[in-house]
C-alpha cells in the first residue's frame, strides 16, 4: 500500500510542475510551522529559516521531520535542521518567482507556495547623495520591483531617524523633513513582504517571503 508520505510527495511533485502562485496548500495540521525566506537579491543573500512545533504554537520543536524548499529553477532543496538555532535553516539559495515548502514528519504533513517578491531596487534617494532638511521638502522613498511585480506588504526604515512604516503594497512613501537627523550616513532600508497562512499546519502557520534593500546618503 502506498504511504500516505509517499502520496504526500508524489501530490506536491504535481502541483510543483505548475505555476508557483500563492497557496495555503494541505496537510495533517498536527504541525505549526512558521517559514521565512528572504533575499537581499543575491543567491548568496537568500536566507530560509523555519521553526516546526508539534501540535500549537507553544508544542516542542520537532527536530526529525524533512523540510525542503523549491520552486522554478530551485530544485527540491532540504533545509538542515540547526541544533545551536532549534530551527531548519538554509543560506545561498537560488531565488524564484514562487517557492514552495514541504514539511513531513511521518503522517505528520504540510506544504504550501507562495509568490516570492523580486529584488527590491530604491530608486530613491540615491545613494550617496544628500538631502538637505532646510529645503523644508519631504523625503520621497520610492522603490520597484526588478521583475515588475508586487508585494501585499511593505516596510521602509531609516536608521539614525529610529523611523519605520509599513505599507499594504505601494511604491514610494514621503517623509516629513522634520523627521529626519542630520547624519553623514543615514541609511534606509526597504523590505517587501508576501506572507501566506498554511492550510495544513496548526492555525498561526505561516510563510512568508521578502526581499529587501538597503543604501546609504547624507542629511544635512
Amino acid at each position: 500500500m502506498t504511504s500516505m508520505r509517499a502520496l504526500f510527495l508524489m501530490a506536491v511533485a504535481v502541483a510543483a510542475a505548475g505555476c508557483g502562485f500563492t497557496s495555503p496548500g494541505g496537510g495533517s495540521q498536527t504541525l505549526f510551522v512558521t517559514a521565512s525566506l528572504s533575499t537581499d537579491g543575491s543567491t548568496s543573500g537568500s536566507r530560509a529559516r523555519v521553526t516546526v512545533r508539534s501540535g500549537s504554537s507553544n508544542g516542542d520543536i520537532v527536530r526529525n521531520a524533512e523540510v525542503a524548499i523549491r520552486g522554478g529553477p530551485l530544485a527540491r532543496t532540504i533545509v538542515p535542521f540547526d541544533d545551536g538555532a532549534q530551527q531548519w535553516r538554509l543560506d545561498g539559495f537560488t531565488w524564484a518567482d514562487g517557492i514552495r515548502l514541504e514539511v513531513v514528519r511521518g503522517n505528520d504533513l504540510l506544504d504550501g507556495s507562495v509568490d516570492a517578491p523580486g529584488a527590491t531596487e530604491i530608486v530613491n534617494p540615491i545613494a550617496n547623495t544628500t538631502f538637505r532638511k532646510a529645503d523644508n521638502a519631504p523625503l520621497l522613498v520610492r522603490w520597484r520591483d526588478a521583475r515588475g511585480g508586487g508585494a501585499t506588504s511593505t516596510t521602509i526604515h531609516l536608521d539614525k531617524a529610529k523611523f519605520d512604516q509599513t505599507l499594504m503594497g505601494g511604491g514610494e512613501l514621503a517623509i516629513d523633513a522634520a523627521t529626519l537627523v542630520v547624519d553623514d550616513k543615514e541609511r534606509v532600508r526597504v523590505e517587501r513582504t508576501n506572507t501566506v497562512s498554511l492550510a495544513g499546519g496548526v492555525s498561526g502557520s505561516t510563510l512568508s517571503a521578502s526581499t529587501e534593500h538597503q543604501i546609504e546618503f547624507k542629511v544635512e
